[in-house]
């Protein structure tokens, strides 16, 4: 019997018909060598997350760094995080709503969607609660050539504080998106233009000066694609990318790809994922991203009480190698939910970020296999493995990972891989088989299965590792015999 390579699964693809493709990818990152390996595709162990600082003070509800230092909104307070840790409160921020952040390196701004707005002076070390009566409710902020640039609450309009003055409005200096009557959601600066960001369309406004409103349409500069939440737009890979879609378009996910075209990087299976969710759970889907180890990553997270919440991550590194879009998923816990992550922000050559679940501040780090001590779920259901619909006998199967790497004691000191498989497409799976990964120092340890039985059609498998291991999965072999045994 021959022994035959098993394909690495590239992420998550799960097709809406589930004996044709039920793969998925939690919490290990696909990646291509950039060069001569061994396999030409892996599934990597992600980052951990430790304790940077305890506020106390609630969820994370938006994170920015100004002048080299970290501010979070968390609960309802501002405050900001020493090199060492130590947080200093700066005050009160109203509402329990993700807010919108932007700074000029002295003022930072927050709005608070739908309710108030605040400019914190870094020279002053004072907040301030926006009185001016020409300031108007908004959804978000943004800075842009001197000027800070809001939307304002009921879509119909955007405007800017006096130059340099986050406090300070004037009424004329006021705005629309002219080139389609949709609903203004969000804007992003890219490239030096200001993006505004319809529900259907998207308009493109550079600065042109002047003792009035300081900003100007660019004819022709307009895509037929909107955003869907105003938390779903992000800067990423030298361009931005957004959740939305165009006229009569269920919601997907879209690159930037000029000032006048988006190009659609969901696969079908993320959209049917994503669009399992109803209109108000995607109006607060927000986005993240981060970079590690060479791998760039776009994160887009999905909250419900009605179904379990979603992160999917779209692994930019991985997707230009491959020349397709390698997505898989972010999961805190061992039962289907999204990432804890609320807020992601670089200070202190870090990767800070604060939880959604209390009132932690984490630092994004290798070499730590657990959140805040907690287990981590890395699972990975391969693509259905079939010789053209004949019988198979599956003699043994071999799954090649990082051996003798585990801890010195307790959990993890003899590391632990489950196995177990589908033959009904996905739908349901086998009784767990478990094996050794190796114990620390034990590099050669071999992870087999032998006898795996005969399967009529397909059969789609499964490895799973909870233990706080560096769970790399390098290879995946099997050998195969058609017919009966």
């Amino acid at each position: 019997m021959a022994r035959v390579p098993l394909p690495i699964p590239l992420g998550f693809y799960q097709s809406k018909s589930a004996p044709l493709s039920s793969q998925r990818c939690i919490n290990w990152v696909p990646t291509i060598p950039q060069g001569e390996a061994l396999n030409n595709r892996a599934l990597m162990q992600p980052s951990g997350i430790t304790l940077f600082s305890t506020t106390g003070f609630g969820a994370c509800r938006g994170a920015w760094t100004m002048a080299g230092v970290p501010y979070f909104v968390m609960g309802n307070t501002l405050l900001s995080v020493s090199k060492l840790g130590v947080t200093t409160v700066h005050g009160e921020i109203t509402g329990s709503v993700r807010v919108s952040m932007a700074d000029n390196g002295e003022f930072l701004v927050i709005v608070v969607p739908g309710g108030d707005g605040y400019g914190y002076s870094n020279e002053a070390n004072t907040l301030t609660k926006v009185v001016d009566p020409d300031y108007q409710l908004s959804d978000s902020v943004t800075f842009y050539r001197g000027f800070f640039v809001f939307t304002t609450t009921d879509g119909k309009q955007l405007f800017v504080s006096n130059l340099n003055q986050p406090l300070t409005f004037d009424a004329l200096d006021f705005g629309s998106a002219e080139g389609d009557p949709d609903r203004i959601i969000t804007q992003i600066v890219d490239h030096d233009e200001l993006s505004i960001i319809g529900s259907k369309t998207t308009e493109v406004f550079r600065n042109v000066g002047g003792a009035d409103f300081p900003l100007q349409i660019i004819p022709g500069a307009l895509t037929q694609k909107g955003a869907h939440t105003k938390y779903g737009v992000v800067k990423f890979d030298n361009t931005y990318m957004f959740i939305g879609g165009g006229e009569n378009e269920l919601t997907a996910i879209w690159r930037q790809s000029s000032s006048s075209s988006a190009s659609k990087i969901s696969t079908d299976a993320i959209d049917n994922a994503i669009q399992n969710f109803n209109e108000d759970e995607i109006s607060t889907a927000f986005t993240m991203t981060f970079s590690k180890g060479g791998q760039f990553f776009a994160v887009f997270s999905f909250n419900s009480t009605r179904v379990p919440g979603k992160t999917f991550v779209y692994n930019g590194t991985a997707s230009t190698l491959a020349g397709s879009p390698v997505w898989f998923e972010f999961q805190t816990g061992m039962t289907d939910a999204p990432w804890r992550v609320n807020a992601i922000t670089k200070a202190y050559g870090k990767l800070l970020c604060g939880d959604s679940l209390d009132g932690r501040i984490g630092e994004i780090v290798d070499d730590v296999y657990t959140e805040y001590g907690n287990a981590v779920l890395r699972q990975a259901a391969l693509k259905p493995m079939s010789q053209d619909g004949m019988k198979i006998f599956a003699g043994e199967l071999e799954a090649d990972f990082e051996a003798g790497v585990g801890v010195t004691i307790g959990q993890g000191s003899n590391p632990v891989v489950i196995m177990d498989f589908s033959d009904d497409g996905g739908r349901t799976f086998s009784n767990e088989f478990k094996r050794f990964l190796g114990k620390i120092g034990e590099y050669g340890h071999e992870t087999v299965w032998n006898r795996q039985g005969r399967f009529p059609n397909a059969r789609t498998i499964r490895f799973t590792v909870t233990d706080p291991v560096n769970a790399n999965l390098i290879r995946i072999a099997a050998t195969l015999e058609l017919g009966s045994q």
